[in-house]
C-alpha cells in the first residue's frame, strides 16, 4: 500500500505492531537462501513400517534446515545419537511446509499406491517440534494433518512466534509450548489451547525467564541478532530448554506404545 492511500474500514487490518514485528524478525534473518532444501536431503527409509516413528523439527526464520548451531537441528542431531527404536528424525525449513508434506504423505503409504488408506492414516506415529516461525509452522502442519485425517502424537512449540498458533487441533494427542516474555521485539506465545480438551492434553506452558544476571553462552550466533533479539537467541541456546523438549520427545514415543528393535 503506498503512503496517504485510503484504506476502507469495511478491511480489517493487522495491528501495526504485530506487522512491525514480524518485519522486524525477518530482516534480521538471513533472507537470500542460496540452496533452498530438497526432499533428497531427507535420510529416512521410505516408506516406514507399521510402528515406526517420524519426527519432524521446524527451523525457525529463513535459516537453513541443517545449521548445526539452531536449536530444532541440534535436537535432531542429539536424538539420532542416541538411535532411539525404529525412530526417525528430520528438520525442515518453515517456509517449505510442502516437503513436510510430502515426507509423511511417503512415510505412510506402506503400499506405495499413491493413496493413503485409513488404516495407514490412523496407524501414523508423528511428532512435531518447532522454534520461533518454526513453531508456528508446526500449528499449520497440524492443521494439514488434520485435514488429512492423520494424528499427531505430540507437537511443541519453542518461542513460537506467529498469528494462529495458539490454538492445537484435535488431531494432536498431546502439545507444549515453551516460551519466553521478557522485553524485546521477539516475544513467543504466552498460552497454547486446546481445539478440543477432550481429545487433546495441554502438557504446559512454560514460561522461562532471561535476566541480564542470566548467562547463557550465544558466541554462535551473531552479534547483530544477539543485541537486538537477546532473550530470544538466549532461550534458543538454553541447555535446559533442549533437554525439556527432548524428555518431552522421548516421554511421547516411550508412553504412545513400545516399539521393538527390527
Amino acid at each position: 500500500m503506498r503512503s496517504g492511500s485510503f484504506v476502507s474500514p469495511c478491511k480489517p487490518q493487522k495491528p501495526a505492531h504485530i506487522l512491525l514485528r514480524r518485519l522486524f524478525f525477518w530482516g534480521l534473518s538471513v533472507i537470500p537462501i542460496l540452496a533452498h532444501q530438497n526432499f533428497a536431503d531427507f535420510t529416512t527409509p521410505l516408506p516406514l513400517k507399521q510402528g515406526d516413528t517420524l519426527v519432524i523439527g521446524m527451523v525457525g526464520g529463513w535459516d537453513d534446515w541443517d545449521l548445526p548451531h539452531r536449536i530444532v537441528r541440534r535436537i535432531c542431531l542429539h536424538l539420532r545419537t542416541e538411535q532411539l527404536p525404529r525412530t526417525y528424525i528430520e528438520t525442515v525449513e518453515n517456509h517449505r511446509l510442502e516437503l513436510a508434506q510430502e515426507l509423511i504423505q511417503r512415510a505412510l503409504d506402506g503400499n506405495g499406491d499413491g493413496v493413503l488408506s485409513a488404516a495407514e492414516r490412523s496407524s501414523a506415529r508423528i511428532v512435531i517440534y518447532g522454534q520461533s516461525l518454526g513453531g508456528s509452522a508446526t500449528i499449520q502442519l497440524c492443521r494439514w494433518l488434520q485435514k488429512q485425517e492423520i494424528p499427531v502424537l505430540l507437537n511443541v512449540q519453542i518461542d513460537s512466534v506467529g498469528f494462529r498458533d495458539g490454538k492445537v487441533p484435535s488431531n494432536v494427542k498431546a502439545a507444549a509450548n515453551l516460551y519466553q516474555r521478557e522485553m524485546g521485539p521477539i516475544r513467543g506465545r504466552s498460552r497454547i489451547q486446546a481445539e478440543d480438551a477432550r481429545k487433546t492434553v495441554i502438557l504446559g506452558n512454560w514460561r522461562y525467564r532471561y535476566p541480564r544476571s542470566k548467562k547463557i553462552d550465544v558466541s554462535e550466533e551473531t552479534p547483530l541478532r544477539q543485541l537486538l533479539m537477546n532473550p530470544h537467541v538466549k532461550m534458543e541456546f538454553d541447555p535446559e530448554v533442549w533437554q525439556k523438549v527432548e524428555d518431552l520427545i522421548r516421554s511421547s514415543i516411550a508412553s504412545s506404545g513400545p516399539a521393538e528393535m527390527r
